[in-house]
């Protein structure tokens, strides 16, 4: 028979197992709670990584775009006791910037962390966004009202082929600076260009089925640009076989006046078999059938070639 202390004791037992049971079951449940609530966020953090947005943002040429705006930041990243006393220095761009142009554009080096060690392309024409001659450039291409669908198309072709030409051509600094300055009435000295005349067609080819050689009407003929028009007889012109001499208006010079051969291209395989600094022999890389075909040609003399003055 159990003693009044042994029974006491063994009840004081059960309720301590029972009180520790429901501790112990508390304590399981908020694990768990954690547990997910752990997972959950887990998720959720995994969830935002892969979120496009996030995807984006941690491309190597977006990073470059943030690096370039950042850059011109005027407030300091961090607070600091005292104000920083270094201006931030506007970085100058130059000609040889342009050279090293890319497409796809050259990306920047980043680290695991995203600290950058090399910029790429875009952190300088983002950086170039944010001067205010830029920035007023951009701006006043706006205008107050929407353009109608005809006006757009017109502005599109004004740009697109103000790129071509440019594209073809070689001019230095200071020719374009003097040519904007004829067009804005600026300039103080006259305007004189020996090779806007206009150059001389020689005898076509005869023996080579090239009935004619002639300027097209209404077309530019000079120097520099000219289209011409190639009529065959009643063969072919055979290719790589010469067609007719032209002889320019003006003898190409440099800057101190000794003759240089300018460099030529021709549209529709067009080419010079002969170049010299007072002429050209023009052949094509391809038979001319029958009847009249036009063609254009652009010279260049370089940058130091006896150009507008």
């Amino acid at each position: 028979m159990q003693s009044k202390a042994t029974a006491a004791m063994a009840g004081l037992v059960a309720a301590g197992l029972a009180s520790w049971d429901r501790i112990d079951n508390d304590t399981r449940r908020k694990l768990r709670e954690n547990r997910e609530d752990a997972n959950d966020a887990l998720d959720q953090i995994a969830a935002y990584k892969s979120s496009g947005e996030q995807v984006r943002g941690r491309l190597p040429i977006v990073m470059d775009a943030q690096i370039g705006l950042a850059l011109a930041n005027p407030a300091q990243i961090s607070p600091e006791i005292l104000p920083t006393t270094t201006k931030l220095t506007r970085p100058a761009f130059d000609e040889e910037s342009v050279s090293d142009l890319n497409w796809p554009p050259k990306t920047g080096t980043y680290d695991a962390k995203n600290r950058v060690s090399e910029i790429g392309e875009m952190t300088r024409t983002f950086l170039a966004m944010t001067f205010q001659e830029v920035r007023a450039f951009i701006e006043g291409l706006a205008q107050s009202k929407s353009p109608t669908q005809a006006g757009l198309l017109q502005i599109n072709r004004a740009a697109n082929q103000l790129v071509s030409v440019l594209s073809t051509l070689n001019l230095s600094a200071a020719q374009y600076a003097a040519a904007w300055q004829k067009v804005f009435g600026a300039s103080s000295t006259t305007v004189s260009d020996p090779h806007l005349g206009t150059p001389v067609i020689g005898a076509p080819n005869g023996a080579n089925n090239v009935s004619s050689v002639s300027f097209i009407p209404s077309a530019v003929k000079n120097d520099r640009a000219m289209r011409i028009r190639i009529t065959a007889g009643a063969g072919n012109i055979s290719a790589t076989t010469d067609i007719v001499t032209v002889t320019f208006a003006s003898e190409w010079k440099d800057s101190s006046g000794n003759p240089i051969i300018p460099s030529l291209v021709g549209s529709q395989g067009l080419f010079a078999s002969g170049i010299s600094s007072t002429g050209f022999t023009l052949q094509c890389q391809q038979s001319i059938p029958p009847g009249s075909q036009d063609f254009s040609i652009i010279v260049s003399g370089g940058a130091s070639a006896n150009t507008i003055t």
